[in-house]
């Protein structure tokens, strides 16, 4: 998707903010780190990550298009804040009802929820000034759209097609 291994480095730049985040949130909460906590850090991973996704790849768009590397990251700053934001505030509403339930389910899955919703609270504003930061520092080059030839290869006979195709002849 990047076309390069600066940008996915950018983004895994991501994790540890989501893993700080998840913490801070068992220890404010006063909860301990449960097998349902951890899975509430694989959860926390995908949002996380496809939220610097979401940034790195924009700005790189732009970037392509002839801005300048500063001028980009304000306005991915600014256009994607709103995709971001509401990405991790859907979820973290989504997991408020769980966190404030009093039935069974609710409490053995107490440990996830906070560790979704503190994640996702720290990352996020976290995401919005770290990945531009790093982005500024490590990204020097113009970035290039590599030519991947044709997508349309179904289009095309392939070597297993046109040996069918002769059986089909010879018979």
């Amino acid at each position: 998707q990047f076309q390069s291994l600066l940008s996915p480095f950018i983004v895994i730049f991501t994790v540890p903010l989501a893993f700080t985040g998840g913490l801070l949130g068992l220890w404010g909460a006063g909860e301990t780190l449960s097998i349902t906590g951890l899975l509430g850090f694989v959860i926390l991973m995908g949002t996380v990550v496809n939220n610097g996704i979401v940034f790195v790849d924009y700005a790189n768009q732009l970037r392509i298009g002839g801005m300048k590397r500063r001028d980009a990251l304000i306005v991915t700053g600014k256009t994607r804040m709103r995709p971001i934001l509401m990405t991790a505030m859907t979820t973290i509403l989504a997991m408020s009802t769980m966190l404030f339930g009093d039935d069974m389910a609710n409490q053995m899955s107490r440990g996830m929820v906070i560790v979704i919703i503190g994640g996702l609270v720290y990352a996020t504003f976290m995401t919005l000034y770290i990945i531009p930061v790093m982005y500024d520092i490590l990204f020097r080059k113009q970035p290039v759209n590599v030519d991947l030839g044709d997508e349309n290869l179904d289009d095309e006979m392939d070597d297993a097609a046109d040996y069918i195709a002769s059986l089909e002849a010879t018979e």
